[in-house]
């Protein structure tokens, strides 16, 4: 009820009665003030005045399922969003969720995690309120062989949808980071469950520096507000960001992967450079050439041979 209450509430520049609330819903005048007081501890300042009702002042920007899927539209992902204050990671909710039959394009959200992780088991800084913390099920047909394209599609969506929110040119860095200006913005984590030949499910993990302070963050990232000097509205960019993941997905499943793997190459901060790429104890250093047909990196060395390398850091 409080998500239909806020939204006949922003339908609205006037106030709103008592009355037109009650008829519309069937509850109670006391149902209706029970309710908005639940709505101010979430965050809504709500004027309420005798013989006039109640309007709404301002939102918090919070993460709410009600708030981001709200004109959503999506065909796919964000058909269902459960919304969290604070878990230790949004992959192992999605994850376990998944396990239990959660259906595709379920997406997991909080405002904080305590025990956020990146690729390689690092660190994911989340603190609350500040960046999106989000996780997605997705049950793709795929072999386990073709996952590492399903990583350059988020990465072209996740890359599209800060592009439009902001205009900061913002790259993708080979295999899962957005830049800006050579610093990291936002990263992405895949990890799915799989037999030998198919994947059951696979579970894509996103975080976005947005709002975050430069102070918290590690050596060699950055934030859209300390890129732009103003403060994003956080559903408006996870709605973004659902958006453009929904397209990029149901392209990949009535076209396959081309138009994908070219779109990441025009977004592409890696292709075209000299760089040195490690992966556990090896160390290969060339110019970054081409994507083969999984999304591995081939790159050429000096003495001219071909190298791919389907995991790995790079430097650039």
């Amino acid at each position: 009820m409080n998500d239909k209450i806020i939204s006949l509430l922003k339908s609205k520049k006037e106030y709103v009665s008592g009355e037109e609330i009650s008829q519309k819903f069937g509850i109670s005048r006391a149902a209706i003030w029970k309710h908005i007081n639940e709505l101010r501890l979430l965050g809504y300042k709500i004027d309420a005045v005798s013989h006039c009702g109640y309007r709404l002042k301002s939102s918090p920007d919070k993460l709410f399922h009600f708030e981001v899927l709200r004109d959503l539209r999506t065909e796919i992902i964000g058909q269902k969003m459960i919304y969290k204050e604070e878990v230790s990671s949004t992959m192992d909710e999605a994850f376990q969720l998944a396990l239990n039959g959660e259906k595709e394009g379920t997406v997991v959200c909080a405002e904080r995690q305590t025990k956020g992780r990146g690729r390689m088991g690092r660190v994911w800084v989340s603190p609350k309120l500040k960046g999106i913390y989000l996780s997605i099920i997705l049950r793709p047909s795929l072999p386990p062989s073709n996952i590492a394209r399903l990583t350059l599609l988020v990465g072209v969506a996740l890359c599209e949808a800060i592009n439009r929110i902001s205009p900061v040119g913002a790259e993708i860095k080979w295999p899962n980071d957005v830049l800006i200006k050579g610093k990291k913005v936002a990263g992405i984590l895949t990890e799915i469950n799989a037999e030998m030949d198919r994947v059951r499910f696979c579970i894509i993990g996103l975080g976005v520096n947005v709002n975050t302070a430069l102070r918290v963050l590690p050596s060699g990232s950055t934030s859209l507000k300390n890129e732009t000097g103003r403060c994003y509205s956080r559903v408006k960019v996870t709605q973004e960001i659902l958006k453009k993941l929904d397209f990029w997905y149901g392209l990949l499943k009535k076209e396959g992967f081309a138009s994908i793997i070219e779109r990441w190459k025009e977004l592409s901060s890696t292709l075209g450079r000299h760089i040195i790429i490690k992966d556990q104890d090896r160390c290969v250093e060339g110019k970054a050439i081409d994507l083969d047909e999984y999304g591995g990196l081939v790159i050429k060395t000096r003495d001219g041979r071909i190298v791919k390398r389907m995991s790995g850091d790079v430097i650039q």
